[in-house]
């Protein structure tokens, strides 16, 4: 194996995929294949995936496969949670992904595991059309990218309504599995977003339907194969409709995901059951996921079927699954935000030190300060690498809001800020509203060099500056939270359920959370008293901030609120605030008085 190839990660089992060739995604990859005329085969794998090690183990490691990639391609290998934007412009339908590209980076065709004698008998045919037909070649790919600049081509302009808020959590429910829970048949995802849009939507309208489509859906997971009852924490889907055959990676994403939909329900419900659950995957990610010594969380675990169907005493005997060590950004930020919920929710203190380590860790060795604008890069394993994604970027500003706001340090909203700058500075599209993937600077090859813009990730960007709106007063962060959704207004029907994230900032702009803020010394026993009330609070949403007098008087003065009396809580709806809230017990009661009283919220 060359050094080069040390840089790629292939199947734990036996096998020659690292005979190929493999360049990484770069410049002089495509420059290589265009000196040497050659179609580019791109595959798009995942360290955790199974069919991508099955690749390794078959196909890429025939002796026919492995000379006529060598002699007739430019293979080129990435990482799918590295470069999530390469896999998003693509992917096939899944992973492995195998595409085989111009060496334009143009799509001609591909699939996602192809076996051995497939793979034989489509790599010559494939070469000897490239050669054969450019011109037919050359005009299918002009005609794909005049498609794809009428789809991305502004579309006509929708005002934001409540009806959006309705139809999406109507095409949520109508997705719903009323047998099993979750959405959909087989395979099963979790999609997080879609039970937190239920629960949310539940406690705005006191809909028991909903709470029980959320309900059932975490207790049958939790019930199910796709809960290891051994270590704790999810697997990453079920193959089949019933929960009870899970495939057996864990990606650290998505046991955060469902940790915070369990938390949420555990305030609704109080039952113990879900507290419990909540407690596993927390057990399993402290004890497999989170770095010892720097306190940041590692990517994922490995599947492995028949490890994972033996008792917790057998598995010490074994190897374990493969662990990703690498720290990728924002789903650390992800993780941060679920244990500052839970250090709050369960009464866990240790579990906030354990997020604002992680992010601590993050400002300090995953950022980029070069230009004098601070950047996330994508992911660190020794060194930073690739300049971040937009998720990257409104992932940690919005956890950093969460750290603000658990541990009334305000140093948390000021780098917050410094990140929705970089927002509206780099990635922020101008013209169209909301926010692409990739920012202006960042990499430009094949089909990267056409930004895309996801409705979950907006739906983030929508709930930074809705948030920073509330907790500084500047309306600017307001008009860009609005410009943001009323860029996804006009098409956001054709998404379904995986518009749930997004529907819920629409409510969010229009029907703002209730604030408080809590004026007092931070390290006060009244203080705290008050602020795990107002974090506490059965809202569907609420942005909550600690004020320091002695600190924050600046602040205090830009929210019109005093710096005495102190320790005291101040409810505002818009600009309206209530009197001085001294006991921590009145807090609900205050807010439904204001809500009852007909004080309408300020845009």
């Amino acid at each position: 194996m060359t050094k080069a190839q040390t840089k790629f990660h292939f199947s734990p089992r036996q096998n020659r995929a690292h005979e190929i060739n493999w360049r990484e995604w770069s410049p002089e990859a495509f420059q290589e294949a265009k000196a040497q005329d050659k179609p580019i085969l791109l595959s798009l794998s995942a360290v955790w995936c199974h069919w991508c090690h099955v690749m390794d183990e078959t196909s890429y490691s025939d002796p026919g496969v492995i000379s006529y990639i060598n002699e007739h391609y430019v293979p080129v290998r990435v990482d799918n949670d590295q470069r999530p934007d390469i896999n998003a412009r693509y992917n096939m339908g899944g992973w492995p992904t195998t595409a085989f590209l111009t060496p334009e980076g143009e799509l001609m065709t591909g699939g996602t595991y192809i076996p051995p004698e497939s793979m034989l008998e489509h790599l010559p045919k494939i070469a000897v059309q490239y050669k054969s037909s450019r011109e037919e070649i050359a005009r299918k790919m002009g005609e794909i990218r005049q498609q794809r600049a009428a789809t991305a081509s502004p579309k006509a302009e929708a005002d934001l309504s409540p009806d959006i808020f309705d139809n999406i959590v109507r095409a949520v429910a109508q997705s719903y599995d009323p047998v099993f829970g979750g959405f959909g048949e087989a395979p099963k995802f979790p999609h997080t977003d879609s039970i937190d849009l239920l629960l949310y939507a539940h406690r705005r309208n006191r809909d028991p339907d909903l709470l029980h489509m959320a309900r059932k859906t975490l207790e049958f997971m939790s019930a199910g194969g796709v809960y290891d009852k051994e270590w704790g924490g999810y697997f990453r889907y079920a193959t089949n409709r019933d929960w009870s055959e899970p495939h057996y990676e864990k990606m650290l994403e998505d046991n955060v995901g469902l940790l915070h939909n369990l938390l949420t329900l555990y305030r609704i419900t109080g039952d113990e059951a879900h507290a419990a659950s909540a407690t596993g995957v927390i057990d399993y990610l402290d004890a497999k996921l989170r770095d010892p010594e720097h306190g940041f969380f590692y990517g994922s675990q490995d599947a492995d079927e028949e490890f994972y169907k033996l008792p917790a005493a057998e598995r010490e005997k074994l190897p374990e699954p493969y662990i990703d060590h690498t720290f990728y950004t924002s789903w650390n930020a992800l993780a941060a935000s679920a244990y500052l919920e839970a250090s709050w929710t369960l009464d866990r203190p240790e579990l906030r030190e354990a997020a604002l380590q992680a992010l601590d860790f993050a400002w300090e060795n995953c950022r980029r300060t070069g230009d004098g604008q601070t950047a996330m890069y994508r992911y660190y394993d020794g060194s930073p690498h690739v300049p971040g994604l937009l998720g990257d970027q409104a992932y940690t500003a919005r956890a950093l809001l969460d750290a603000h706001e658990a541990s009334g340090d305000s140093a948390y909203l000021g780098r917050a800020e410094e990140l929705a700058r970089l927002l509206l500075d780099r990635f922020a599209d101008k013209d169209g509203g909301g926010f692409f993937d990739v920012w202006e600077e960042g990499d430009s090859l094949g089909r990267l060099a056409e930004r895309q813009k996801s409705v979950q990730d907006n739906a983030v960007c929508a709930e930074l500056f809705i948030r920073l709106h509330h907790l500084t007063r500047n309306q600017e962060y307001r008009q860009v939270a609005q410009a943001t959704l009323e860029a996804f207004a006009p098409s956001y029907h054709t998404l379904g359920y995986f518009a749930a994230g997004y529907a819920k900032q629409v409510d969010l702009l229009l029907n703002p959370p209730a604030e408080v803020n809590i004026v007092g010394a931070p390290k006060d026993d009244s203080v705290r008293a008050l602020h795990l009330a107002a974090l506490s609070l059965d809202l569907p949403y609420r942005v909550v901030q600690l004020l320091d007098p002695e600190r924050d008087a600046a602040r205090l003065e830009a929210l019109f609120l005093p710096p005495e009396p102190a320790p005291a809580a101040y409810v505002c709806l818009g600009t309206t605030c209530s009197a001085p809230v001294t006991d921590p017990a009145t807090l609900p009661e205050t807010i439904e008085k204001m809500r009852s009283s007909g004080i309408q919220t300020l845009e």
